[in-house]
């Protein structure tokens, strides 16, 4: 569920960075898309845990390592490295931007000039950084593990965040205040009498719903900052995090919720 967690996050900075502009529901649909996208990107670093990586991109770019070595090291390539900074939400988002342009110009849908393009597009272009960087602002708080962080500044050696306050998965808590934040900000439009107000009711909501995740964050009765990282110590840390999520939702609500991820089969 940590995945779904992290694309619904892109898709909330993005829902409401959308009632900034003049859209159509096709046009806002393609921004939510976009932030989506970028909540889910940084994470395609963890995919050197592939069970056929070395077979395949190892051995393709002739890498020394194992799939399971370059995850937990700090190549450029690895999981919270590159992928999980500032510069790569900026260049990645460019990437995009000028990939669907030249897309849209061998097709022939386009024949303007890059820079009109790109003012009649940058909306997508936000949508995704910003939804890039909720992502990276999620991770922030997860256990430091081996890296210490995330490589939030790079190309510098410093990492940042790796606070442990909260588990890498189970939280579920973080999860619904995210889909309830998504659900208002989508469908309060329908009420007329509130449209004119939506930049404010779409600012308001998301920025209630990150002083809500700050504060489920910072009230865990659990550190997650462990230094050994053993399997034991790996599998009371999952513990505690159910128990925790146990006691802030209920039984019921939990219940409902270890279900649900079970059901899902997404294992990150």
């Amino acid at each position: 569920m940590d995945i779904l967690t992290h694309a619904l996050s892109g898709a909330a900075v993005a829902t409401c960075a959308s009632t900034f502009v003049k859209t159509t529901p096709l046009r806002k649909a393609k921004i939510i898309l976009l932030g989506t996208i970028g909540g889910i990107l940084p994470d395609i670093d963890a995919i050197s845990m592939w069970s056929r990586f070395d077979t395949t991109l190892g051995e393709f770019f002739g890498l020394s390592d194992t799939g399971k070595v370059v995850y937990s090291s700090k190549f450029w390539y690895s999981h919270h490295a590159f992928f999980h900074s500032l510069p790569a939400s900026i260049i990645l988002g460019i990437l995009l931007i000028v990939s669907i342009y030249l897309i849209q110009k061998s097709l022939k849908k386009t024949d303007i000039h890059f820079t009109g393009f790109m003012k009649n597009h940058a909306i997508y272009f936000i949508a995704f950084v910003l939804g890039f960087w909720a992502h990276l602002a999620g991770d922030l708080s997860t256990p430091a593990s081996a890296w210490g962080g995330i490589a939030l500044w790079w190309p510098g050696e410093n990492y940042t965040g790796g606070y442990g306050k909260i588990w890498w998965w189970n939280n579920y808590d973080i999860f619904l205040l995210i889909v309830c934040c998504i659900i208002i900000n989508l469908t309060f439009p329908a009420f007329k009498i509130l449209r004119d107000k939506s930049k404010i009711i779409t600012s308001t909501v998301l920025f209630l719903t990150f002083i809500f995740i700050l504060i489920q964050i910072n009230s865990r009765q659990y550190d997650y900052a462990y230094t050994k990282n053993t399997a034991a110590i790996y599998a009371e840390m999952e513990q505690n995090s159910k128990k925790e999520q146990e006691r802030i939702l209920g039984k019921h609500v939990y219940k409902l919720m270890d279900k649900f991820d079970r059901r899902l089969k997404i294992h990150f």
